[in-house]
């Protein structure tokens, strides 16, 4: 394999095996594959020297080829590997491995945090590095020790590409005696495994084939799955279309155009209440664990690195923000995947770090790096300038919804309940979440609507001086979900958007 078809994290492993780097921590979600790839980008055959040995909790170590089982004689006494089974015993037998050995280092995060451990591998630096060997160290995702920060290189295997996964799903056609599947039907089940490790794919695909092919349904139910096994990582599931949301005309079609525009996005994050998980990074208040600080750069450094692009949603809660981001998936046919930074958190010293770096390294797969950020927030000061800029779409302010939005709600509301003509109760202020909850009572309590009005309380009276800063705030600087351009706070335009009770039928 030539150095220039290499991808990034192979030819820098073969560049620290050149330069005689002695510790490296390789982020892999397959260690066997991972493996078998490192090798190969090294030309090293398992018939042929150097030393290639690895180690599990299991079996100890185990040669990979001849010149590892030699190895293992020479170092061990009478060859008893069972003497390397606990990690600490085994990194002091490697000491003793000859010129140019490899050993990988399986797990490696359930262990690099012992004490002896921790030693073990500082100890093998200088050694390893007067011969050119080296220490690969394996695991879903690493928090270093801070006595060993400075001496391991870390390095991230990225999932499969697109072309890796189209011959896994060729391979599995093949195994099961099928024809070769149609480019759209290979496109598609590639995007349905896409951000899966390679077992996994390959796993998955096999599961979903039938005697016609491929169940692509299926395929993407076993995907969502796996994906949600991932710390703070979920699909959504919703059915909801930009038709089911009243009003917020603006930002629908704005969404609307950008999906099917010049660079459409392959996957839409999701991230509500973004400012809780970022509070104190901003340095206004104070975030003793550091975790927010660790987010918040994670996160920069992610979204500038992708070119990953996205919108802010500022507004009153019940106002659609979160509902219109849960729908723009679906308006496209591409996933929604729900980033909940908060789910990440661990009480683990730099789990929460893993998580979201596995998290993210995750979303690039499923989005080949073409992802849309929508992020819902109710305190922009809670996010650092640096953080709003990577939003580079810009800031949407939702609105209380106009007496026409309102309307244009209660059709929604009143069908989707199936209560039919119905009148209602004076609705001025309310939000689009406050309808949806009238109608719900409405329909619960089997009494009429203009009734269930009675038990709500809008938030536009019960946090009325909030929602007049929230609007002074936004006004000329934010744009306008409701309608083209930059919103305008006009209070005499608020203080007359006022009803009262009338009776909405579905045919108005």
């Amino acid at each position: 394999m030539s150095s220039s078809s290499l991808p990034l994290w192979l030819t820098q492993i073969r560049a620290a095996r050149r330069v005689s780097v002695p510790l490296i921590a390789v982020t892999t979600s397959d260690p066997a594959h991972c493996i078998r790839t490192i090798l190969s980008s090294l030309t090293i055959q398992t018939d042929q020297a150097p030393p290639v040995l690895k180690w599990d909790v299991v079996n100890g170590i185990v040669a990979y080829n001849q010149a590892g089982t030699e190895a293992i004689t020479q170092a061990t006494e009478a060859n008893d590997v069972f003497a390397t089974i606990r990690p600490q015993d085994a990194l002091s037998v490697a000491q003793k491995f000859p010129t140019g050995s490899i050993v990988f280092f399986q797990n490696a995060h359930r262990f690099i945090h012992l004490e002896g451990v921790t030693q073990a591998i500082w100890n093998l630096r200088d050694q390893f590095k007067q011969n050119q060997r080296i220490l690969i160290l394996l695991a879903p995702s690493f928090t270093i020790p801070e006595e060993l920060k400075q001496d391991i290189i870390v390095i991230d295997e990225p999932l499969p590409t697109p072309e890796s996964l189209q011959g896994i799903i060729h391979d599995q056609y093949t195994a099961a005696n099928l024809e070769e599947p149609d480019p759209t039907t290979l496109n598609q089940a590639v995007d349905a495994v896409r951000g899966l490790a390679s077992f996994s794919a390959e796993q998955v695909t096999a599961m979903c084939l039938t005697k016609k092919g491929v169940d692509l349904t299926r395929l993407w139910d076993r995907k969502r799955q796996l994906i949600e096994a991932t710390p703070g990582l979920s699909v959504w599931n919703g059915p909801e279309r930009f038709a089911d949301i009243g009003g917020v005309k603006a930002i629908k079609l704005f969404i609307s155009r950008l999906l099917n525009g010049n660079a459409p996005p392959r996957t839409i994050v999701f991230v509500d209440e973004i400012e809780k998980a970022m509070a104190g990074a901003a340095g206004r208040e104070q975030d003793t664990s550091g975790i927010a600080q660790a987010y918040h750069g994670m996160l920069l450094t992610y979204m500038q690195n992708t070119n990953a692009t996205g919108m802010l949603f500022v507004g009153p809660p019940g106002t659609s923000k979160s509902l219109v981001a849960k729908a723009a998936g679906n308006e496209a046919n591409i996933p929604t995947i729900v980033l909940d930074l908060g789910g990440m958190k661990d009480s683990l010293v730099g789990s929460s770090e893993s998580n979201l770096r596995q998290a993210l390294k995750v979303i690039s797969a499923i989005s080949d790096d073409a992802t849309l950020f929508l992020a819902t927030c109710n305190s922009l000061q809670a996010l650092s300038p640096e953080l709003r800029r990577r939003f580079t779409l810009g800031i949407m302010y939702f609105d209380l919804p106009s007496a026409e939005e309102r309307q244009s709600i209660w059709r929604i509301y009143l069908s989707q309940y199936q209560l039919g003509e119905s009148e209602i109760p004076d609705d001025n202020g309310w939000t689009g979440s406050e309808i949806r909850q009238c109608c719900d009572l409405a329909w619960r309590l089997k009494c009429p609507v203009s009734e269930a009005g009675n038990y709500i309380v809008p938030i536009a009276q019960s946090t009325a001086e909030q929602i007049k800063q929230l609007r002074h705030q936004a006004s000329g600087r934010f744009l306008c979900a409701n309608h083209s351009g930059p919103y305008r706070f006009d209070e005499r335009a608020v203080s007359t958007n006022e009803t009262r009770s009338r009776t909405i039928t579905l045919a108005d």
